[in-house]
This record gives C-alpha cells, structure tokens and sequence, in this order.
C-alpha cells in the first residue's frame, strides 16, 4: 500500500509542470487560432537577473490560470531613464 501512494505521489509530483502555463514566441501567437487573448499581465518589479523575471511571469500566470503566454516586452531597470549628464544635448 505504502509503495503505490508513494508512486502515485512521485506521478502527481512529476506531472505537475504539466499545468503550468507555456510561453510561446511570435511566430507560435500568429499561427495559433483557437487562441484568444484574455488580457496583460503586466509585472513591475525590479528584477536582478531574466531568470527571476521570468519565474515572477510564471507565477502570476499561474494565478491567473493561464494556458499560455507570450512575453511582449521585458526591458532592465533604468533602461527609459535619459542620462544624467549636465552637458548632454549642449553640444560640447
């Protein structure tokens, strides 16, 4: 008895990333059309690395029982900011 719980635990364990939500890319979202877009998920967070970015995506994907996702835009931290630089546009 023990040893098919066991195994039916090690089966649900494994199959779980099964119900996680899958990115695809733009060539996957055009040619997809029994698809419909059920709205954004917008995440703004600041994050170290893509890899944390992408595990925040994963997860509010999941919350929102999506089946699948395609990432429009993802841009680093201070990356809309102009310079800083006192001089900039001067011409000097």
């Amino acid at each position: 008895m023990f040893s098919r719980v066991l195994a039916l635990l090690a089966v649900l364990l494994l199959s779980a990333n099964t119900w996680a939500a899958i990115e695809i890319n733009n060539h996957q979202a055009r040619n997809m059309d029994d698809v419909q877009s059920l709205g954004v998920i917008y995440i703004n967070h600041n994050f170290a690395t893509e890899s944390e970015a992408r595990q925040a995506l994963n997860e509010e994907t999941d919350a929102q029982g999506a089946t699948y996702y395609h990432v429009i835009l993802m841009r680093e931290p201070g990356s809309n900011v102009l310079p800083r630089n006192s001089d900039a546009g001067t011409g000097e």
